[in-house]
């Protein structure tokens, strides 16, 4: 019996699926069992985790990056709804220069 674990980096994700797919959504659950799947026909999934960052928000908050935030908070929260799905979030904060952003988890 084949038992895996799957890492799903997410903000890599979205921009694979926003350039090379035209922003298709899919379905979390199904992606992981396929991945799975590749591995081994029987794999059986310990659990899946989603990996990615709320947007960055400055100090007061504009409407714009404050309903991004929430936006991004209500996805990750499905996503770790999901069946051995668990979530883990970094935060993006700025360092060195006002061009460069850094994920820090």
């Amino acid at each position: 019996m084949y038992v895996v674990a799957i890492f799903i980096d997410g903000g890599y994700l979205d921009k694979v699926l926003q350039h090379e797919f035209g922003g298709v959504k899919i379905d979390f659950a199904a992606f992981s069992s396929a991945i799975a799947r590749t591995i081994h026909p029987d794999a059986d999934i310990l659990r899946s985790y989603y990996y990615h960052c709320p947007p960055f928000q400055s100090n007061p908050p504009t409407p714009d990056e404050s309903t991004r935030v929430a936006n991004m908070q209500n996805f990750l929260d499905a996503i770790n709804r999901l069946p051995r799905f668990l979530v883990r979030q970094g935060r993006l904060a700025r360092r060195a220069s006002p061009k460069r952003w850094w994920l820090c988890f």
